[in-house]
């Protein structure tokens, strides 16, 4: 069993690395550019290692999307027992651990695809909280599009801190942010009461 745990952990750091290297590269050219030779020298992975986790680079990408959606989502989940500051210092604190990935996927390189996708997982968790927060009986329907809006601002803000290379404080971002939901939560209330 210990050696399963081993293994497991191996494959975990070998896909990181080469989740991190690809990041990497995708910051100076486009992914057509991109060699799996120069990915697995950079990784330091055997390229048969590469193949055996995935298909080709796109197939790495999309992974790489699919591992934020899903790790979002699990803290989404959580979420339901976390007020919004603690919430907001969860999101941050795996963006700070996963800086190299989020930098490409959530920075200015962001693929419209992952936009939409993060931005739907976020819209409808808002319009549960909302519901659930001030006992609103409104159809969901009717809350998205105040969601969309207030989350395509939010993501947008997420997304300059992360290109910014995370120029601004964690903790001012978190006020921002804080400030936004509480504001637009009281609208929501009114609005929908």
């Amino acid at each position: 069993m210990d050696m399963h745990r081993k293994e497991d952990r191996r494959v975990r750091k070998t896909k990181k690395a080469l989740r991190e290297g690809l990041a990497e590269l995708l910051m100076e050219k486009s992914i057509q550019q991109i060699t799996v030779s120069e990915l697995t020298e950079k990784a330091d992975v055997h390229r048969s290692t590469f193949y055996a986790n995935f298909k080709d680079m796109y197939d790495l990408y999309k992974q790489m999307e699919d591992m934020v959606i899903q790790d979002i989502s699990d803290l989404l989940s959580r979420a339901y027992a976390l007020d919004t500051k603690e919430f907001l210092s969860t999101l941050f604190r795996y963006i700070n651990e996963n800086k190299k990935v989020c930098r490409l996927i959530l920075g200015e390189h962001a693929s419209s695809t992952f936009f939409n996708r993060i931005s739907g997982l976020f819209k409808d968790s808002c319009v549960d909280c909302w519901r659930r927060e001030f006992r609103l009986t409104g159809e969901p329907e009717e809350m998205e599009p105040y969601a969309q809006f207030m989350l395509s601002g939010s993501l947008h803000m997420v997304g300059e801190w992360v290109a910014s290379d995370f120029a601004r404080p964690i903790e001012e971002l978190m006020t921002m942010l804080g400030e936004i939901d509480a504001c637009f939560g009281q609208f929501i209330k009114s609005k929908f009461a």
